[in-house]
């Protein structure tokens, strides 16, 4: 890490844990470079698409507590949806198999993410837009579908998404440092997002209207949270063993409910990343033997074709293993 630090500009928090005990956690670089504050572990980052594993996770336990069924069609849940649309299953939503477009792949979608807007309004974007394919037939990454996860637990619940999550997941969990991103809240220990430039050099990221990414890239955590959040799903908290059993079990290309499962150093690798403007955010799980590492950062490496080998070269240290023959 200090390599990286110094050649490479690293900037953002770091947590490794094993066996759910923490044998590295610290920040490197400037949570804020105007004001020269450094990141810690107790620096909250943008988290972008890890978001998507604590919708599942309140799908799941919406499910349990019987007040949706997984292969119910949305419309059952949502009104005055397109036709198109009304067969869609929440099931298919949660692993990417709707044919629903990506967020990003709408054009105008990045220039207007400055923008405020409800969440079924960013929705309504995309309600005239043809599917990919038939749904459940293959599979595309869809930040979308993921925004309608969220509006869904909206309406079962009559809460917002926010309080759902915090009610049922943060709190009893104990990740006090977690939750939905918004410009309009003081948030202490909040870290700024850099990207660099055509020549190279930093500069602040655009500005983002963070709501319109609900259920799919809103949250803010920090890495103790996300290591937390790593030991609940190891002790299996919060869900039945079947419903855990389900969450881990690919569909296609892959991805399961939120995560995508894969080898890693000869071991079964779980993990998802994250990425909006100005921040990357990498989960990695090993279940055998138990290794978390988690790394949120908020600006890219110095040299402008970012690869973000940082979590392999990690793994590569934990499993005592050369990177270049993995």
């Amino acid at each position: 890490m200090n390599h990286l630090v110094t050649e490479h500009e690293f900037s953002g928090s770091v947590i490794v844990t094993k066996n759910g005990k923490t044998i590295h956690s610290k920040g490197y670089g400037w949570a804020n470079r105007e004001h020269q504050i450094p990141n810690t572990p107790d620096t909250k980052f943008r988290i972008g698409s890890i978001t998507k594993q604590f919708t599942a996770m309140a799908i799941f336990i919406l499910y349990e507590r019987g007040k949706l069924e997984l292969d119910s069609p949305i419309s059952t849940y949502i009104p005055n949806l397109p036709r198109k649309w009304s067969e869609i299953t929440i099931d298919q939503l949660l692993t990417h198999t709707s044919g629903i477009m990506h967020s990003w792949l709408l054009p105008g979608f990045t220039e207007t993410m400055m923008q405020p807007a409800t969440l079924a309004e960013t929705i309504d974007r995309f309600k005239n837009r043809p599917l990919l394919f038939t749904p459940g037939e293959s599979f595309a990454y869809s930040d979308v579908g993921y925004f309608i996860l969220a509006q869904i637990i909206e309406q079962v619940t009559g809460e917002t998404y926010e309080d759902f999550l915090r009610r049922s997941i943060f709190n009893p969990l104990g990740m006090n440092d977690t939750g939905a991103d918004n410009y309009r809240q003081i948030l202490s220990h909040r870290a700024t997002g850099y990207t660099r430039n055509q020549a190279g050099y930093l500069e602040n990221a655009a500005h983002i209207y963070m709501p319109i990414l609900t259920g799919g890239g809103n949250l803010y955590s920090t890495v103790k949270d996300l290591a937390r959040w790593d030991q609940a799903l190891t002790k299996q908290k919060l869900i039945s063993e079947i419903s855990y059993q389900k969450m881990y079990t690919p569909v296609k290309r892959n991805y399961a409910y939120g995560w995508f499962l894969e080898e890693g150093f000869g071991h079964q690798k779980i993990r998802h990343n994250g990425n909006v403007p100005g921040f990357r955010s990498f989960i990695i799980r090993y279940p055998k033997p138990q290794v978390c590492i988690v790394i949120l950062k908020n600006a890219p490496r110095s040299h402008l074709s970012d690869h973000n080998h940082t979590s392999a070269e990690l793994e590569a240290i934990i499993f005592g293993k050369s990177l270049q023959n993995h």
